[in-house]
């Protein structure tokens, strides 16, 4: 958030200014509905360490039992990323290109980097937190987590392909109106099971 406002107002230019606000609103935006999907995972292993956290899912991947927190998690996450359809913050035909409109060269560069990056960790925390892990059959570890996380960056880049861009007032709508109260029902049923399983 600190990073778009600075980028923005760094550059000296109000579209990219407006830019950088529009991408904070965003981000705070998404990541609570991000932080609470990872809470009803948090809750079913009664742990924050990972490594317990795959080892918990060895029967049953947690994006059955988690199957509202995961949607808001994926979701989440793309909008967090800024991609299609999500990427507010770069509308081209709004303001120019956001927050890093007067950046070139390797600055520019570190910006879009930033971006990949981001998209392959919450691909990675996804893959650890819903879909098992590293754990799979016959074949390695790292080879099921590689190939976990490459599915789920596949359809980052999908939905970026075919999905068409929504306005800003929908966006930040679909987060507060519809993606914080489906990870708070996540948090609530997750608590009444683990109540009723006592």
């Amino acid at each position: 958030v600190l990073g778009a406002i600075m980028a923005g107002w760094g550059s000296n230019s109000k579209y990219s200014l407006l830019g950088g606000m529009r991408s904070a609103a965003q981000l705070i935006t998404y990541e609570i509905p991000v932080g609470l999907a990872i809470v009803g995972v948090v809750m079913l292993t009664g742990s924050l360490q990972l490594d317990r956290i795959v080892a918990a899912q060895q029967h049953l991947w947690f994006f059955i039992p988690q199957i509202l927190g995961f949607v808001a998690y994926l979701v989440a996450a793309v909008a967090e990323a800024q991609r299609t359809p999500f990427d507010l913050g770069e509308a081209e035909s709004e303001l120019v290109a956001g927050y890093h409109t007067e950046y070139s060269s390797f600055r520019f560069a570190l910006f879009i980097l930033a971006e990949y990056v981001h998209l392959i960790l919450e691909s990675a925390l996804a893959v650890l937190l819903f879909l098992g892990g590293w754990a799979g059959p016959v074949l390695p570890p790292l080879f099921w987590f590689i190939l976990k996380t490459g599915a789920l960056i596949f359809f980052m880049v999908w939905l970026r392909a075919t999905m068409p861009r929504i306005r800003i007032d929908q966006l930040m709508s679909f987060g507060w109106k519809a993606l914080l109260p489906l990870s708070l029902a996540n948090i609530l049923v997750t608590g009444i099971l683990q109540i009723s399983h006592l």
